[in-house]
């Protein structure tokens, strides 16, 4: 995907030339733009969508933090040696570089307490938001999940306000705020909907917008509607391959970088060549219909090393029809399956694993196969849930509790009618749904451990025996639970300062990259809420920081 020029000429006449280009909109690439803007550079953001913010800003906003001057606010004391031993047990040696694990515990904390001091962004710890694996040596039941403070988008960014996407995934309240909703001191309808109205923005559009006025205010330019097709590859005579220069991107043709190239373009979630040849079978994004690899393919195409390629945040989802991004399908978050009272089974009918686990430790679940049977019996998945269930608890945010049944929700009088309807086997599920009943009365769940995992109730303080709840009267009902996606998490390998490496060794000399399109620093592993957006920032401002002060046309060292 490369366009080449040798001896530092530029491939066409009036190409346009720049110090850094930052490929992507997301929370890497708006923090890249920032540091690489302070260090003196000239920047220019270019964005594929017609829409900055990418997958961050349909996302929750929150990056995952260690040591964090916030956790001051919770009460809660972190230390350097607490969060490596917590990590290192979640990641179990597969993260694809250790030595960034230390990198980025000893960065996080200073890349977020500067955009804090030099950007409108602000941020705050909530008190009810824990590791996702607290209980574990190193997790903290509070502080590492930072949120960002609602924005006023119509006041502080005018007309440009309307260049923010924003997600249609989750309310507009914070979290702090949705951990309180329904209480007596918390948050009612009425403010969601007037935030919506006033188009004050929060989480991830929160973020997004926070550090897009921080780029307005230093003058630094973000193009929408800007594909990058190719790296601009400089022959510099290193027989390790060629050092990067710029971009090829439609419209203008090329834009030459004098400092470096920043990727920050998201993962390959909507490629399905890249997913079916990396991940082996089928997603369904709840991302922009944008990452589809593009900076993969760049990034491959000058030597760059890959790892983790095979992993993906998953989202155990529901695909409603019609509900869509930018003209695409998208399916929407499956919160229900984690309701005590709603049961996940296989095509067997069957439970196949604790139904409160962290939504992205559920992939690794769906590939287990069985050799005997020669089939993946977790591919296909349902949840099952009774009629109070369907009168206490929205299946989605569009669906009313007592509004009409949409077609996509599988009814029945009874457990077996429900298995027909369905298509797994009546004796099973039945037998499924009685022995979880009966578990139930006895106060344990054998099987899978219900009631005893930490995220089942990571903002409550922990798991209790009121996770786990019968299913009783009908009728009953069933959804399909497809496997949904946040972004996936594989990509080039990069080094501490976010250079991508080579795979002969060294690093391409002008190439960086940040967020998604890089291999997760923490490989398949999701330490709590935030573990995509903090590693982006973190690197992101890595990158910007030392693209922005290098020397341009220096080597690889």
């Amino acid at each position: 995907m490369s366009s080449a020029y040798r001896d530092g000429h530029g491939p066409e006449e009036g190409h346009e030339t720049v110090d850094v280009v930052v490929v992507g909109s997301g929370a890497a690439g708006l923090t890249a733009a920032t540091t690489a803007s302070d260090a003196g550079a000239r920047v220019l953001v270019v964005e594929r969508a017609e829409q900055l913010g990418g997958t961050t800003a349909v996302s929750g906003g929150m990056p995952w933090v260690p040591m964090n001057a916030h956790m001051r606010d919770v009460g809660v004391v972190d230390s350097r040696e607490e969060a490596l031993t917590y990590l290192r047990r979640l990641t179990m040696g597969r993260e694809p570089a250790a030595e960034l694990l230390e990198v980025y515990v000893d960065t996080a904390a200073d890349a977020i307490a500067y955009l804090e001091a030099k950007t409108p962004l602000r941020l705050s710890a909530p008190p009810t938001f824990s590791d996702y694996h607290a209980d574990l040596p190193g997790g903290k039941p509070a502080g590492r999940s930072l949120e960002p403070a609602p924005f006023d988008a119509a006041a502080r960014l005018g007309t440009h306000a309307a260049r923010v996407r924003t997600g249609p995934h989750l309310p507009w309240l914070t979290f702090e705020e949705g951990a309180k909703f329904g209480t007596p001191d918390g948050p009612h309808v009425e403010l969601a909907a007037r935030r919506q109205k006033d188009d004050v923005r929060v989480v991830g559009a929160s973020l997004i917008a926070s550090l897009y006025r921080g780029l307005m205010d230093r003058g630094v330019e973000v193009r929408t509607s800007t594909r990058v097709r190719g790296l601009v590859a400089s022959d510099n005579g290193d027989p390790a391959g060629p050092a990067v220069a710029g971009v090829v991107v439609d419209g203008p043709g090329t834009i030459l970088a004098r400092k470096g190239v920043v990727l920050a373009c998201g993962g390959y979630e909507w490629n399905e060549g890249m997913v079916r040849a990396f991940i082996g079978h089928d997603l369904t994004p709840l991302t922009p219909p944008h990452n589809e690899g593009d900076g993969h393919l760049m990034g491959m195409a000058v030597g760059a090393r890959l790892a983790n390629m095979g992993s993906y945040w998953g989202q155990p989802a529901f695909a409603e029809p019609g509900f869509a991004i930018d003209g695409r399908e998208v399916s929407q978050m499956a919160m229900l399956r984690g309701v005590p009272g709603v049961l996940m089974v296989n095509r067997r009918g069957r439970r196949f694993t604790n139904e409160g686990i962290p939504y992205n430790d559920l992939p690794k679940i769906v590939d287990q196969y069985d050799p005997v049977a020669m089939e993946y019996p977790n591919e296909s998945k349902w949840v099952v849930f009774d009629h109070e269930i369907r009168e206490s608890v929205p299946i989605v945010p569009g669906v009313q509790i007592d509004g009409p049944l949409p077609g996509w929700v599988a009814q029945a009088a009874t457990v077996r009618e429900l298995a027909v309807r369905i298509g797994v086997d009546p004796d099973e599920l039945d037998a499924t749904v009685r022995r979880w009943n009966s578990q139930v009365e006895s106060g344990d769940d054998p099987d899978f451990g219900r009631g005893t995992l930490w995220w089942e109730g990571f903002m409550v303080g922990g798991p209790t025996a009121a996770m786990r709840r019968s299913v009783g009267v009908g009728p009953f009902y069933a959804v399909p639970l497809v496997d949904g996606t946040l972004g996936t998490n594989g990509g080039l390998v990069i080094d501490a300062d976010a250079r991508v490496r080579r795979w002969g060794g060294g690093v391409v000399p002008g190439l960086y990259a940040a967020g998604n399109v890089t291999a997760s620093v923490f490989g398949p592993a999701y330490p709590g809420g935030g573990a995509t957006i903090g590693p982006a920032i973190t690197f992101g401002f890595l990158a910007g920081r030392h693209a922005g002060a290098r020397v341009a046309g220096e080597g690889s060292a």
